[in-house]
């Protein structure tokens, strides 16, 4: 009977905590004593320590603490403003007659030691770079003051130069087209006005007018480049720019001269014609010799990089010199720690005795606790009940086949038995249910699905529609005024022709008349009209072949596809490029950009889908006018100058197609989904999200690749990559994907 209850007692988990815990509590009673011994001694000892070594480290941590502030404080001083740069400098000047005092201190107290001496070394070192970084400051200030000067002096030359050769390049036109230099002067005769020499002229003009424009930009970009290592070509490609000039001028009057009629020199018009050489030399000497004087904008930007280098140069030395500081307070920290540590070793001998017994009964503490955790705790109890727990939280989340382990007698055993009840009851309720239930939820969810799609289906047909209608708008817009250009040139040639005609039946009449009339026949007129008359035809067939080719453009643009033929990529480029352009004009007439072209000669023709690469081009252009269109708006720089640069280049085997704008840029959590379908950063009335994906699907089916360089609120730049074979590297899609390919590219038509 006893037997029977003692074995019942030793297996219930309560009996043997309570067991286990009381015999912690007499360990912990007697470790609590033998601590307190301890604690007395210690006290002792730490006094000592407080009264001796810890003013020693409070002095070398707050010399480490001064370094460290001195150290921060100068890349405020090097960040101020003119305005700020007296304020920082006073409350440096402070810090630092603090710190040169502490620094006299430490040499008191500590005497003439190796480290007091370096430390206080390395301190005057640090005051002495802060001294340089003021002087290196205020002439930074004045070097920046010289640049505002020059861009100044700058922006007053060309804005004399611009309205000059605006004048003077319309006055050419106007003359070359007319033969008047004013609108009330006499008129030139045609082959004296209507020449090589005057168009040469007015061809030369336009040169001096882009050449001024490439100088003012480069003494622009001097004065705020950032590499040293680029100011040199900056200069170099400003007097590659002034010789150009040089040479526009000196043609500029060789043209003059060539222009000069012997039996008209005298007339109004050739004397101010022969003057535009002088009229022009003295503006375009400013420019020259604005690029050119002593101390010009190159030599003060050089100067301020090089500042600005010596600074960063001297800031990381007080860094390197305020880290040795630390690592010296650091020694001496340690050997006041060291001297502690001796004061401690004393005290050692005594409780030596009393640390062996402390530790045999931590020992026997922690064998204990650890002991009871893993057989009584761990095994018994936490490891049970963590599976116990999980198997609930299985059958709650209604998995009932998992099997409970009802293995022992205790108050756990009792817990499993009970649960595997509950589960063999629910299991069998589970299983009756379960069939009907499921096929119930299948059902709902297939017509869900159902209804879902044919919505989605309904969403997509209308956005591609939409797409479409805009895209046809767009395209609209810039072939209509693509198409007024050669009208306008068939409509001037047909009056010319008109006139000529006329010309022409009045030498007829002369014929028929015969000699009853005092005017006589002049075949060298017939000849001469007859001339004009077919070099006009012929200019008027050019331009209504160029009318009919734009319109043939578009209509097979609109059809999207199309057949693999030899194409020029410099002139697909240019086309679609001006489309685009146009376009955005017709849709704003605020909308301004400057188009630079960089065309690879090596390229040549390479087979291509035209319409579809076309398609990528206008889509390209079109997103990059929208951008610069949308940085113009928004930035606040009336400097500001709306740029795209199209260039091609030849790289091994494969072309380069670079589309860079310096518009909004692309933010970078969105640089990897702007090839996803739909996904658009133009408001929802703007844009679909179509394009970029379509325009990369024709790529890749071309063997093709995007590249992607950006960065936000400065440029982008587009680069279609090509292989110069693309119908041996062009991708098949398969049937899925050559179905949603099909309605892609009736979304971009």
């Amino acid at each position: 009977m006893l037997s029977k209850l003692w074995n019942r007692i030793s297996t219930q988990i309560s009996t043997q905590l309570y067991i286990s815990y009381g015999g912690a509590v007499v360990l912990i009673i007697i470790i609590s004593l033998i601590a307190l011994f301890f604690l007395s001694h210690i006290g002792r000892v730490q006094q000592t320590v407080n009264e001796k070594n810890i003013p020693e480290m409070t002095s070398a941590f707050a010399i480490a603490q001064q370094t460290a502030m001195l150290v921060a404080a100068a890349p405020r001083l090097t960040s101020s403003t003119p305005e700020q740069f007296r304020t920082v400098a006073g409350t440096i000047g402070l810090q630092m007659n603090a710190f040169e005092k502490r620094l006299s201190v430490m040499m008191e107290n500590q005497g003439e030691s190796e480290q007091a001496r370096q430390i206080q070394s390395d301190g005057v070192a640090i005051i002495k770079n802060i001294e340089r970084i003021k002087s290196l400051v205020k002439e930074r200030f004045d070097l920046r003051e010289g640049s505002l000067n020059l861009r100044d002096e700058l922006q007053d030359i060309q804005s004399k130069i611009t309205p000059i050769m605006i004048n003077e390049i319309d006055d050419q036109m106007f003359y070359v087209m007319t033969g008047h230099r004013s609108l009330d002067g006499v008129q030139s005769p045609r082959p004296v006005h209507f020449s090589e020499s005057e168009f040469l002229i007015y061809r030369r003009l336009f040169e001096l007018r882009e050449a001024a424009a490439v100088a003012v930009q480069l003494l622009s970009t001097a004065s705020i480049v950032t590499d040293p290592a680029m100011l040199q070509p900056l200069r170099e490609r400003f007097e590659a720019t002034a010789g150009s000039i040089s040479r526009s001028l000196d043609a500029l009057e060789e043209h003059e001269h060539e222009g000069d009629n012997p039996n008209h020199s005298q007339s109004p018009d050739a004397i101010e014609n022969s003057a535009l050489h002088h009229r022009l030399t003295w503006i375009f000497e400013d420019l020259i010799s604005f690029g050119r004087r002593e101390n010009n904008g190159f030599d003060l930007r050089d100067r301020e990089l090089a500042v600005d280098n010596e600074l960063s140069v001297l800031l990381l030395e007080n860094q390197t010199l305020g880290i040795d500081i630390v690592a010296r307070v650091e020694s001496v920290v340690n050997d006041s720690s060291l001297a502690a540590g001796e004061m401690t070793s004393k005290a050692a001998a005594v409780t030596a005795t009393s640390t062996r017994l402390l530790l045999a009964f931590n020992i026997v503490s922690i064998s204990g606790a650890v002991l009871l955790g893993w057989l009584l705790v761990q095994r018994r109890l936490i490891r049970r009940l963590e599976r116990i727990s999980s198997q609930m939280q299985e059958m709650a989340d209604g998995n009932l086949e998992i099997a409970v382990d009802t293995r022992g007698n205790d108050e756990i055993a009792q817990l499993a038995n009970a649960l595997e009840v509950f589960r063999n009851n629910a299991l069998e309720v589970q299983r009756l249910n379960l069939v009907e239930t499921l096929a119930n939820q299948l059902q709902e969810k297939n017509e869900e699905l159902a209804h879902t799609n044919e919505a989605l289906k309904q969403a997509q047909d209308q956005i591609v529609m939409r797409e479409k209608l805009a895209a046809l708008g767009q395209l609209t817009a810039g072939v209509a005024h693509e198409i007024k250009n050669p009208m306008n040139f068939i409509m001037n040639f047909s009056e010319v022709s008109q006139e000529l005609l006329e010309e022409l039946l009045e030498e007829v009449d002369k014929i028929k008349v015969g000699g009853d009339t005092e005017e006589e026949y002049d075949p060298e007129i017939v000849d001469e009209v007859v001339e004009d008359l077919t070099g006009n035809l012929k200019r008027i067939h050019e331009h209504g072949t160029r009318a009919n080719r734009i319109i043939t453009d578009m209509l097979k643009m609109g059809r999207g596809g199309g057949e693999w033929q030899p194409t020029d990529l410099n002139v697909l480029l240019n086309e679609h490029a001006l489309l685009a352009f146009h376009s955005a004009r017709a849709t704003d007439s605020e909308f301004q950009l400057e188009i630079q072209e960089d065309y690879s000669s090596d390229i040549g023709e390479i087979t291509v889908q035209p319409q579809d690469i076309g398609r990528v081009f206008l889509n390209l252009v079109t997103n990059a006018c929208y951008a610069t269109d949308e940085r113009r708006k928004s930035d606040s720089d009336k400097d500001y100058q709306p740029t795209l640069k199209l260039s091609t280049l030849l790289v091994d085997d494969h072309i380069e197609i670079h589309v860079r704008d310096n518009g909004t840029g692309i933010p970078e959590s969105a640089i990897e989904r702007i090839f996803n379908p739909f996904y658009t950063t133009k408001p929802t009335d703007q844009g679909t999200g179509l394009g970029l994906s379509l325009s990369n699907d024709i790529v890749r089916q071309h063997g093709g690749e995007f590249r992607v360089e950006t960065k936000e609120g400065e440029y982008t730049d587009m680069i279609v990559v090509l292989p110069l074979d693309p119908v041996a590297n062009q991708v098949i899609d398969t049937p899925e994907e050559a179905t949603e390919g099909e309605d892609s590219a009736t979304a971009s038509s």
